[in-house]
């Protein structure tokens, strides 16, 4: 059974953004890239591309990362859609790779009381950057946005996370399937799924994303990010049928099962076809069940769940 667990004010700011934005905490190796992507770089042959390459290749070695982002947009026009696909897989596996670091800046009390002092609801690095008087945060927080980070905030702790919208100025050079991949990551860092341990977007937009990632597997079984969105969804998957610790599906004290969840859940089954995604089909046999059982979390709910859906 689902069971509340109390949540500690004392989580680390690492803690937090995995809690917060844990579909961004996938790493994902440069080494790793497909075959198609690699075998490119092998058959460049024009000095211009080659030089742009290796220009933007030199900055991500030496970990300029903003100015590896200031470069791509300025020349990913140069290169053909195969090299663009690899620089921008290359700069996203970089920003990743640089990120726990300087989550780890963040936690400096320093950082944190400078941005408390400064920030407002919703604001960004810019906004931020705006407004504090402290050079030395406002040198680091503007390294952080052009670097390809987006500030968050969650329990009183400020911290960053991949900034995929920043991506999305690439997304027409690139080959359709990492493309589509900004497009799903776009959502996700513009509005996280989770925030201090409660789902904070709408059932039906919940059950969206979940159809759209599932649709990318199935456009795109081979993509280098079919990983990568294969765990999204089955984060999703577990948020359908659970949802999170301080909003889940079934409530604590009685059980029953959330009234948005239900209307949602019902309007998407009967706007799509649940015959048409693995995903839509099992949520037809699961309200099927929770409707005989009154919407109440029960045994035989509970079992649906463990068999189809365990959450471990």
């Amino acid at each position: 059974m689902y069971r509340k667990t109390r949540r500690t004010k004392t989580m680390t700011i690492a803690a937090i953004a995995a809690l917060a934005f844990t579909f961004q905490a996938i790493q994902v190796s440069a080494t790793n890239l497909s075959t198609a992507y690699a075998s490119s770089v092998g058959t460049i042959s024009a000095a211009s591309p080659t030089s742009v390459v290796n220009q933007f290749e030199a900055l991500l070695k030496q970990n300029q990362i903003s100015k590896a982002f200031t470069y791509l947009k300025a020349h990913i026009v140069e290169v053909n859609k195969s090299q663009a696909t690899l620089m921008v897989l290359h700069l996203e596996n970089a920003v990743k790779k640089q990120l726990p670091a300087l989550q780890k800046r963040f936690e400096a009390l320093s950082v944190q009381k400078g941005i408390g002092k400064a920030y407002k609801k919703g604001d960004s690095f810019d906004n931020v950057i705006s407004r504090t008087t402290d050079k030395t945060l406002k040198g680091m927080l503007m390294s952080a946005r052009d670097s390809g980070y987006k500030l968050e905030t969650a329990e009183g702790f400020f911290f960053p996370v991949v900034n995929y919208t920043g991506f999305k100025i690439f997304a027409d050079r690139v080959n359709s399937d990492i493309s589509t991949y900004i497009d799903i990551m776009s959502v996700e860092t513009e509005q996280a799924p989770l925030k201090d341990a409660a789902l904070v977007i709408g059932y039906q937009q919940l059950v969206n994303r979940a159809l759209s990632q599932e649709k990318f597997l199935s456009l795109y079984p081979h993509s280098n990010r079919a990983n990568h969105i294969g765990n999204l969804l089955l984060s999703y998957r577990t948020l359908t049928y659970y949802g999170a610790n301080n909003t889940p599906l079934f409530g604590y004290d009685y059980k029953l099962m959330n009234a948005n969840a239900q209307k949602a859940y019902k309007a998407m089954l009967q706007r799509n076809d649940p015959k048409s995604s693995a995903y839509l089909n099992l949520l037809q046999q699961f309200m099927d069940v929770v409707e005989k059982n009154n919407y109440k979390l029960n045994a035989e709910v509970e079992k649906f769940r463990k068999d189809k859906v365990p959450n471990n």
